[in-house]
């Protein structure tokens, strides 16, 4: 009899512990992480037109906030972005640019979406909303978009849909244009449908692409002017290697097509491309060195109206290459220093060498590389000059660096002709900053 009272006294206390223990489960609730990438500078800077320099400071902060349910996230990204002494005038309420008080709203909103994971089948996931998208070398932004993505191991399937722009006719001439007599013509929206096929082959990774984009008749140009349609397909190639000692990522990306002026009736034929190539070697487990090379297409010198410029086709700036001015890839990126070169209409070619050197909390990295612009059509003098930058970057807390950089640009005979008006200087710049992300 006391045998069987211990049993059920034993099945009782492990059926309440069960009950407890599903109870704890049934009250879990959705899961929140958060995460920061913060940096804050100064900078001085000589532009390429003569006596032309800025000073001012700039700190950009984003933080990320993550809300998970089980297979569901929601994702937000803000950025807080200031720029001081840029542009401010006493009374004058910029809100880019931050008065003496600091209490200017510069808030916006870098990404928004709902990711699913193993949606309906394992290995099938879903993003829906503004989200980060790249593209071979013409795009690497923040775009509202679709993307479904089926890993199906050594290939994914990545289907993606991409609004470029969501424009809306607001003038009567607008609409003039379009042929509309009464009324504005509100179809003037650009979109894009993408397929990504990345293929793994072990330490190869080879990535065939195609995009389609459609600019309906009151679609925006490059310049922001309303009333041009347009049909365009992008294939690209990408391959990226890892073999050792020895890395590789190159980039190839052809546009064509065709887009017409409906002001004029005027149809022109789309041929550009653009290639990027970074071959790197591990010397050590201190040091690293990298070769790379970087051509796009500018303007043909034909008058047959055929857009030849990568960056007009693409409609985005080319988003690779490592050199702090001609790229504006710096730690001072996206806030960027001045145009140097007519980036729509001449095209690039570019190759140089980078090195960097770690040893303990100490980063160090020296690059250099020549420039030219790949068309003459306005400027016959296609010579940009020779680039040289440096950083220095010192851990002073976990995931916490202080950083100095610093690039000039020996000008060559494009940028002289360039700023005849004004005769010209090298454009070179310092900045220092801190820079943390956990």
């Amino acid at each position: 009899m006391k045998r069987f009272l211990t049993v059920c006294m034993a099945l009782l206390f492990a059926a309440n512990a069960f009950a407890q223990e599903a109870k704890t489960e049934e009250k879990k609730g959705p899961e929140f992480k958060y995460s920061v990438w913060a940096n804050a500078f100064a900078i001085t800077e000589d532009t390429a037109k003569k006596d032309e320099n800025k000073q001012y400071s700039n700190v950009r902060v984003r933080p990320m906030f993550t809300l998970t349910n089980e297979n569901v996230s929601v994702v937000t990204r803000l950025e807080i972005d200031q720029t001081f002494g840029a542009d401010y005038t006493a009374g004058n309420n910029n809100a880019a640019n931050a008065d003496p008080d600091g209490d200017e709203k510069a808030v916006e909103v870098k990404w928004a979406y709902i990711n699913v994971k193993d949606m309906i089948m394992p290995g099938l996931s879903m993003t829906a909303g503004l989200a980060p998208y790249v593209y071979s070398v013409g795009f690497n932004n923040d775009m509202p978009m679709f993307n479904l993505i089926y890993d199906a191991g050594m290939v994914k399937v990545d289907l993606a849909y991409i609004k470029f722009q969501e424009n809306k006719a607001a003038t009567t001439e607008a609409a003039t244009v379009n042929g509309t007599v009464s009324g504005v013509d509100t179809e003037d929206d650009a979109q894009a449908y993408a397929l990504k096929l990345p293929v793994n082959l072990g330490d190869i990774t080879v990535t065939p692409s195609v995009l389609y984009f459609t600019g309906e008749k009151n679609q925006r140009d490059k310049s922001g002017l309303l009333g041009y349609e347009s049909t365009l397909t992008m294939p690209a190639l990408g391959v990226k290697a890892k073999m050792g000692a020895i890395s590789l990522d190159a980039d190839f990306q052809y546009v064509m097509g065709e887009i017409k002026d409906n002001a004029t009736s005027t149809k022109s034929d789309v041929a550009a491309y653009a290639a990027y190539v970074n071959a790197g070697c591990k010397a050590s487990d201190s040091l690293k060195i990298n070769l790379f090379g970087l051509y796009s297409t500018g303007e043909d010198d034909a008058t047959n109206d055929k857009f030849t410029s990568f960056h007009d086709a693409s409609m985005d700036e080319i988003e690779v290459g490592p050199m702090f001015i001609i790229n504006d890839n710096g730690l001072i990126n996206q806030v960027g220093v001045s145009n140097e070169y007519d980036k729509a209409t001449e095209g690039l070619m570019m190759f140089g060498l980078s090195a960097e050197f770690k040893m303990d909390k100490l980063t160090a990295l020296a690059q250099v590389a020549y420039a030219m612009t790949s068309s003459d059509k306005e400027i016959e003098d296609t010579d940009l000059g020779t680039e040289i930058d440096l950083r220095l970057s010192y851990t002073v807390a976990p995931k916490t660096s202080l950083w100095v950089e610093g690039a000039y640009l020996a000008a060559g005979k494009y940028i002289e002709a360039k700023n005849t008006s004004s005769t010209e200087q090298n454009p070179m710049y310092y900045a220092a900053g801190l820079m943390t992300s956990f």
